[in-house]
């Protein structure tokens, strides 16, 4: 209830990138340890749930707009503000996993969002949730489920209590938001809530492909990979998570093209290539990864504890940090 009651009383987008494609994201950062700073490294290795909850609690402030001039939680400032009052190994992985998911938004919020928000400003009701969404579905639940699991099986009040000392509060206090966040998160994940976004996107003809995925995907891993490598130097750096220019200016053309019933496809296509194309810079880590050497994270056992949370066994492996082997496996199912 106090989720549904969020997304009616603050009307901006939930999250940009949904739960699920930072889980994704974070997890295959987690497989490519060898391409950090050690020091950085070192860090995830050990703490790497603390990494993918920092990765999506960037998202639990409602009502960022309200918050102080300049103290918006997406501003990058803010984000280091939490690396450096972090004074535990796991809570600044938890930053480092904040700012990895504000590194991913500049993708979101400059490129992927105000693109779809204009070519199908045709059509009504087509809007931020329905793009986020359809993101996470098409990845897979697996990536919703585990984004559940580590809000609902594991403590971080650690965590909690960093952004809470840090973050500044809009409509709600931090523990407010935290409960609709993961109210949210929970109706993601429910069965009549998938039923019921697979019936809109069975009347939907805006989707969104394997390779048009990927391309996401890529961008928004060398983003946050090249952010954790080269921090204020990095390409993300000089963009800004929040996108508030980005998608002003697809406001601005949906009002000057979209409503226009005699606007057609390709004319906004048109325009998307030109105001909102891809990122000029591109760093490469995405390639990098399979060809770096070093430490790897063991994912099987990460899946495993993120899937099955409440094996006594794997929960001892969760708090005394995740073995390194260098093998990958992505979440299915």
């Amino acid at each position: 209830m106090l989720a549904g009651l969020a997304v009616l009383l603050v009307p901006e987008p939930a999250w940009a990138w949904g739960p699920g494609m930072h889980i994704l994201v974070g997890t295959e950062l987690l497989g490519a340890l060898a391409l950090f700073p050690t020091a950085i490294a070192e860090i995830l290795r050990w703490y790497p749930l603390d990494f993918l909850y920092g990765s999506i609690a960037a998202d639990i402030t409602f009502g960022k707009k309200y918050a102080p001039v300049g103290r918006n939680c997406h501003h990058w400032h803010v984000g280091e503000e939490l690396f450096e009052a972090a004074d535990t190994d796991a809570t600044r992985a938890c930053a480092l996993g904040y700012l990895t998911h504000l590194a991913g938004d500049t993708i979101a919020h400059n490129y992927f969002l105000p693109r779809k928000l204009l070519t199908s400003a045709n059509t009504q009701a087509i809007g931020h949730s329905y793009w986020e969404h359809r993101m996470d579905i098409h990845l897979g639940q697996a990536y919703l489920r585990a984004a559940f699991h580590l809000l609902q099986d594991f403590d971080h009040a650690h965590n909690d209590r960093l952004m809470d000392r840090v973050l500044d509060r809009t409509v709600f206090s931090f523990q407010t938001n935290r409960l609709i966040f993961k109210g949210m998160i929970t109706l993601a994940d429910h069965d009549g809530w998938r039923a019921m976004f697979d019936r809109v996107l069975d009347y939907s003809r805006w989707d969104v492909d394997d390779g048009e995925v990927a391309t996401w995907l890529r961008y928004t891993f060398d983003f946050a990979a090249d952010y954790l490598i080269n921090r204020k130097e990095s390409a993300a750096a000089f963009l800004d998570p929040t996108g508030e220019r980005a998608l002003g200016n697809a406001k601005m053309l949906n009002r000057t093209h979209g409503g226009r019933k005699t606007s057609r496809q390709d004319e906004l296509e048109s325009l998307a290539d030109e105001w909102f194309g891809s990122p000029e810079e591109f760093p490469g880590w995405w390639e990098k990864r399979l060809a770096a050497e070093g430490m790897w994270i063991d994912l099987v056992h990460l899946k495993a504890i993120l899937m099955r949370p409440k094996h006594s066994v794997l929960m001892r492996r969760a708090k005394n940090g995740v073995g390194m082997i260098r093998k990958k496996v992505p979440l299915q199912g």
